[in-house]
């Protein structure tokens, strides 16, 4: 059963506090590492555009009072929007804060729950769970309603954290409950919590200005730049209109593409759109796709050294740009000894997280000796910084690619962004011009990689692009299916048809090549590389 299907089998009974001026509730509850509470009934301070609450805890049900800490919320009205500002203090370490909202508009509900990259022909009904940061949520800013009436829901974190948008209609409930719950760093987890300043603009006649100045506060908190004024984009990849997958060696050590074949594939692309707007993206470089990582060297059955170095002077002679895969976490415990120092671990650090398990090799079951580790851990982090450093200096690529950064993962050892900084910076301070990419983005990660592919199965016609094409491009994800029957190359998913190409604001169109591709559907391959270069803006 998932997470968002869970729930008490009881009424928790959270008594209700009021707002400034209107007919919405409001209640608390607070989590620590063994129990859940809920606030003790009081009368809260109320003035013109004010409410102040100080109160301490009972338990979920109110059965009993603990004696354990206090929690002071103050809301406020200004400008016709309610702030809220929530401390809880506990003797427990507090691991989430939960905001309970109820009364919004049923107008409103019943037209459904939106986030900003949430797909134009789509919304959110009845029981959902939106969780930042990821690729449904790519910033904490939600709307519930028709974009000419809606309320407007957001979040003003300085700092990357969890935070869980929850709407759903429980038993004991006649009416839905807004759930928002703020999840600190377990790395900093602590006996006193504040959370962010939630805010909620109610009966917006457009969500437009809003979402600005969310995103305005976004940009000072994170650093985000306009794509057009970015350092880290060289011209060439402002000017890119397609993105070419050369697939590699499967897991399975099955060949796709040897280096030479990855050169005559670019060679036949370089006949129907100028390789100076292509950048070619190589999963399976490195030999068997995941069960090398985190070793990364051209493999062996693909050519070697010598073969990738032969690939790289081809593909520049000829103008195109190379940008291999790497793992941003991924690892095979038989290729890397040291990966119990940096294996990610749960919340409370008693036990690693088995994460992102496939079967690679169709046995139906996952595979045992992968593992995810943390890039905040200094010596994994040194360990990417060098592998990407070594094939730079040596065959002089153009891009490094990294797999499943887009993940947000709560290690109390080590804070996984900040991991992901000083990866960044270290890899730009020694390589100025390398172009860094991501698998998924979100508002701040955005700050980092100017690049990214769209996860798998994201819809790309997103409600508001602006919160993506601002400052930066996506891409097609690596299990994009290639032209003819949809093979995924070295990616778990099989066999995916290809879908259409339209044209999506912020989006670069993306194409792969596995074997077989040029002999049996070389006219499709060629077709595409036609129209995105009659279809991307330079």
């Amino acid at each position: 059963m998932s997470l968002i299907d869970t729930d008490l089998s009881f009424d928790p009974r959270d008594p209700r506090f009021p707002v400034p001026g209107g007919p919405l509730s409001w209640s608390v509850q607070v989590f620590t590492t063994t129990n859940g509470y809920g606030l003790r009934p009081a009368e809260p301070l109320v003035d013109a555009g004010r409410v102040h609450l100080r109160t301490g805890y009972a338990a979920l049900g109110q059965q009993r009072t603990v004696d354990a800490g206090v929690v002071d919320v103050e809301v406020a009205l200004r400008d016709g929007v309610l702030s809220w500002s929530i401390t809880a203090e506990h003797t427990e370490p507090i691991k989430a804060v939960k905001l309970l909202l109820r009364g919004l508009p049923e107008r409103q509900l019943s037209a459904g729950w939106w986030a900003p990259n949430t797909g134009r022909s789509h919304s959110h009904h009845e029981r959902f769970q939106l969780e930042y940061p990821s690729p449904d949520w790519a910033t904490p800013w939600v709307a519930v309603g028709a974009e000419s009436d809606c309320s407007l829901l957001s979040v003003r974190d300085p700092s990357v954290r969890r935070h869980v948008l929850h709407v759903n209609t429980p038993v004991h409930s006649p009416e839905p409950i807004v759930e928002l719950l703020h999840v600190p760093a377990a790395s900093a987890r602590g006996t006193t919590c504040r959370v962010p300043e939630v805010r909620l603009r109610q009966d917006a006649s457009s969500p437009d200005q809003d979402l600005d100045e969310h995103l305005r506060f976004v940009e000072g908190a994170h650093g985000l730049r306009p794509w057009e004024s970015r350092p880290d984009v060289p011209g060439w990849l402002r000017d890119t209109a397609l993105v070419v997958t050369l697939h590699g060696q499967h897991w399975t050590g099955y060949v796709f593409n040897t280096f030479p074949q990855m050169s005559e594939a670019l060679r036949f692309i370089a006949q129907h759109i100028d390789p100076h707007r292509v950048l070619a993206y190589l999963p399976g470089w490195e030999g068997r796709y995941y069960y090398a990582y985190p070793r990364y060297r051209p493999g062996a059955d693909l050519g070697g050294d010598e073969g990738f170095a032969e690939l790289v002077r081809t593909a520049h002679e000829l103008g195109f740009r190379l940008m291999p895969m790497f793992g941003g976490h991924g690892a095979n415990v038989a290729q890397y000894p040291d990966w119990e120092r940096a294996v990610m671990r749960n919340d409370t650090d008693r036990y690693v997280e088995l994460l992102n398990r496939p079967d690679w090799d169709s046995d139906r079951s996952g595979e045992g000796d992968q593992v995810f580790l943390n890039p905040a851990e200094p010596g994994f982090r040194a360990h990417l910084v060098e592998s990407i450093s070594a094939l730079v200096d040596e065959f002089g690529v153009d891009a490094a690619f990294l797999d499943t950064v887009g993940y947000y993962f709560n290690d109390p050892r080590h804070d996984v962004f900040d991991g992901y900084r000083l990866l960044v910076e270290e890899l730009h301070r020694r390589h100025p011009g390398l172009v860094l990419a991501a698998e998924g983005w979100w508002d701040a990660l955005s700050a980092l990689f100017p690049l990214s592919q769209q996860w798998f199965g994201t819809d790309r016609d997103l409600r508001e692009p602006r919160v993506l094409s601002r400052y930066a491009r996506t891409t097609g994800h690596l299990a994009e299916g290639t032209p003819g029957p949809g093979s995924t190359g070295v990616h778990e998913k099989g066999y995916v048809p290809r879908p259409p190409d339209v044209v999506r604001e912020g989006h670069l169109p993306v194409v792969g090549v596995v074997d077989g591709t040029l002999a049996e559907h070389g006219d499709e391959l060629a077709a595409i590389c036609r129209w995105a270069a009659a279809n991307s803006p330079r």
